[in-house]
């Protein structure tokens, strides 16, 4: 439990500046998508450097766990734009409002996933 909370806590630096290129993006007239990415990729490598050291405190293999980490953030990434579609050209939500209601669903998949797989520490990664 203590791990999830240093994840949000990193995590919540990486989405206040995803949010903060966001919408910032957004109120430049760029478009909602576009916006997400670069906003997404900003939050992200803040939120591998923070989490890297402070929650999951791994030190070794730094290439290979941002790969892993990068590969995590594309499938919540995913997960995001899919979201946002559907509650901003579906359901006729603002682009804002869309993206935070979309924030905690992501952290929470990709917690798991990089809980399980970016930063397992060597001695218990499974066996190949």
């Amino acid at each position: 439990m203590m791990q999830f909370i240093l994840y949000c806590l990193c995590g919540g630096l990486g989405v206040s500046s995803d949010f903060l290129i966001y919408h910032l993006s957004i109120s430049h007239g760029m478009g909602y998508q576009a916006a997400n990415v670069f906003g997404y990729l900003t939050g992200t490598l803040l939120s591998f450097a923070l989490n890297r050291i402070i929650t999951f405190r791994q030190r070794d293999r730094v290439l290979q766990r941002l790969s892993l980490f990068l590969g995590v953030a594309t499938v919540g990434y995913t997960a995001s734009a899919i979201l946002l579609w559907l509650l901003v050209a579906q359901a006729g939500l603002d682009a804002r409002l869309a993206k935070l209601l979309t924030l905690p669903m992501v952290v929470v998949l990709q917690f798991a996933l990089n809980r399980r797989f970016t930063f397992q520490s060597a001695q218990a990664a499974p066996a190949n």
